[in-house]
């Protein structure tokens, strides 16, 4: 099944000299994903500790995966992202990328990807191109252990939000995620505590901080395509 949809990927390619480098780009390891992923996990103030990236040793962690949806018209790129609904038990009321758990009908953590961006976002698996997968990342608050998987999409694909998971969907072109501005570090008080917040702040019709496992999983796309920033 993989394999026909391989196939099908192929011949709905988006045609672009930024798709082919996005294509090439996500098609080679990082080198540097577990400091990229590291980098953006927020740093307690007062003990210097950042959350790590991959699980303990013996953790009995779960199974998940998301969708990194690119739409590609031309030489425009823009990586789709979701805002969670407040009640869900995992993640709630963050920015994210459609995904969740593998489930027993799920083929592979691909289909899992696929499945969960057609729930969240009603977007068509044959609409997507799936690229490849970036590295697998560990989230210690909800001990998911997730694969990310980029698909590029053509302008024409719409995207429509499942009201009971998702409160909303907004893009952020690749211009505005590597320009200098856009990467900052912030300080937010939590339980008592003060800690140092890797983010991207982007603003559309409101200001928004991409931050978290999300924030990592686009610094380790964007690395791929040459950005350096998380190093400042």
């Amino acid at each position: 099944m993989i394999s026909v949809m391989n196939e099908r990927q192929e011949e709905k390619g988006v045609r672009s000299d930024l798709a082919d480098r996005l294509r090439e780009a996500v098609s080679r390891p990082l080198d540097e994903w577990s400091e990229v992923y590291e980098g953006f996990s927020p740093v307690d103030l007062e003990t210097g500790q950042r959350r790590p990236r991959v699980p303990p040793p013996g953790a009995d962690s779960r199974l998940a995966a998301v969708l990194v949806p690119i739409l590609v018209e031309g030489e425009d790129a823009r990586v789709v992202y979701t805002v969670r609904k407040d009640d869900l038990a995992d993640h709630a009321g963050q920015i994210s990328f459609p995904g969740g758990s593998i489930e027993a009908g799920d083929g592979s953590l691909m289909e899992t990807a696929l499945r969960e961006a057609e729930e969240e976002i009603d977007l068509s698996p044959e609409l997507v191109e799936v690229v490849g997968a970036l590295e697998e990342m560990y989230i210690p608050p909800s001990n998911f252990r997730v694969s990310p998987f980029v698909g590029l999409l053509p302008p024409e694909a719409e995207m429509v939000l499942a009201p009971d998971e998702v409160e909303e969907i907004f893009t952020v072109s690749l211009a505005t995620l590597t320009a200098n501005e856009t990467f900052r570090k912030v300080l937010w008080h939590y339980d008592g505590r003060d800690y140092e917040v890797p983010v991207f702040a982007v603003e559309d019709a409101v200001s928004r901080n991409i931050w978290g496992a999300t924030a990592a999983i686009t610094a380790a796309l964007l690395a791929r395509l040459g950005w350096r920033e998380y190093r400042r």
